[in-house]
């Protein structure tokens, strides 16, 4: 991180997502040059697929694709905020059962003592039979001093897609590090000027006039129906937002980074366009984004702190406010007009343009203090890495 000294050296980050880049050894180094970061040094990043992970075809309904870009950005956030930290990549051979298998390994080898995950499913009305022995992983994990962050989710209370409010699983575990998402303001000169809760709607424009706006997407976060308010929670979160469902329960998020696409991070990527395969940068967000950026941030307090803290809650619960950022303290009012390619690509089959506001966040809300959006808030610069020292 720039101006603090750290760089990540001596730390290792496992990144888990599904199938594998065959491009991301070379993408990182290319964007690394592009952007003023070292390139990945022999012996620092390092694969574990299994056999056949790369060979999938376009046409597979499990999106091979899609998952190339997720690894780029997780790959790429690490190494952004940790250079010189050692990145493993995890690559599940599909995007089901055997992402647990995944985690499993990197937990049963101790490949790496922070692990970052951008996946998850969204909601906790699942059968216990997908709970209990992944959040066993998850023990284990916090057992054996390795920290696991998940994304807190990209639809908000999910009340869009559900008709009810849920957290999202695995991130409403008690042994996992949830990371929300904010909208991040930042000045020509990069210089910090606000942020809110990520939460966005969409309004179209139709002939000279905005239409009705619609909740497109936004952080994930609430109160778990699972599992009961941990005890680094309490007399932190407010009462009133882990009783929601009756007896306390787990809040999620516990802090955030900045996950709003509309203000996320450029990424660089091998990508196959109507023209050919070619290296290309475009912006890209979601808690997706956040959860490595965070894991990147540990990488460094890791370093400064001269020994690696594991499970993190009760140490990030335990610090001062002033470790963080509270995000109502620092508020940014703003909204995009955004014209993007209807194909994704070029402009032949025209463009469209709408209207993004930010910080709607549904039945979640950013608030003084801890609050059900942004968690504890975002790392705030040395402060942070001074207060988990």
């Amino acid at each position: 991180m720039e101006g603090s000294g750290l760089d990540g050296s001596g730390q290792s980050v496992a990144v888990i997502d599904a199938f594998a880049s065959p491009t991301i050894a070379a993408d990182v180094n290319e964007y690394s040059s592009r952007h003023g970061l070292p390139g990945l040094k022999p012996g620092q990043f390092s694969e574990v697929v299994a056999p056949g992970t790369f060979n999938h075809k376009e046409s597979s309904t499990k999106d091979p694709q899609g998952w190339y870009g997720e690894e780029t950005l997780d790959v790429e956030a690490v190494h952004t905020m940790a250079p010189g930290a050692k990145i493993v990549y995890v690559g599940a051979a599909n995007s089901g059962q055997d992402l647990d298998a995944a985690l499993n390994h990197v937990v049963d080898r101790q490949l790496a003592r922070i692990v970052t995950n951008s996946y998850g499913f969204s909601s906790e009305f699942l059968p216990p039979g997908f709970i209990k022995p992944y959040n066993d992983t998850l023990v284990q994990a916090a057992a054996e001093g390795i920290g696991v962050y998940f994304s807190s989710g990209d639809d908000g209370d999910e009340i869009a897609n559900l008709g009810v409010a849920s957290v999202d699983w695995p991130a409403s575990s008690p042994w996992v590090t949830a990371v929300g998402g904010t909208s991040l303001g930042v000045s020509e000169s990069n210089g910090y000027v606000g942020e809110t809760g990520w939460g966005t709607l969409n309004a179209p424009l139709a002939g000279n006039a905005w239409g009705t706006p619609v909740f497109q997407y936004g952080g994930g976060g609430g109160t778990s129906r699972l599992f009961a308010e941990p005890s680094y929670q309490q007399g932190v979160v407010g009462n009133d937002l882990a009783t929601r469902w009756g007896t306390p329960g787990r809040v999620v998020p516990d802090v955030a980074m900045v996950g709003d696409p509309n203000t996320g991070m450029l990424v660089g990527q091998t990508q196959t366009f109507s023209t050919g395969a070619a290296y290309d940068e475009y912006r890209i967000g979601g808690t997706s984004l956040s959860s490595p950026l965070f894991a990147g941030m540990m990488a460094l307090a890791d370093q400064a702190a001269g020994a690696p803290h594991g499970f993190a809650n009760p140490a990030l619960y335990g610090t001062s406010a002033g470790a963080f950022r509270d995000i109502a303290g620092n508020p940014l009012s703003a909204a995009l007009v955004r014209v993007d390619y209807v194909n994704g690509e070029n402009a032949a089959a025209g463009t469209r343009t709408t209207l993004r506001t930010l910080n709607d966040t549904g039945t979640i809300k950013v608030r003084p203090g801890y609050d059900d959006v942004t968690g504890r808030g975002t790392p705030n610069g040395a402060g942070f890495f001074n207060a988990l020292k």
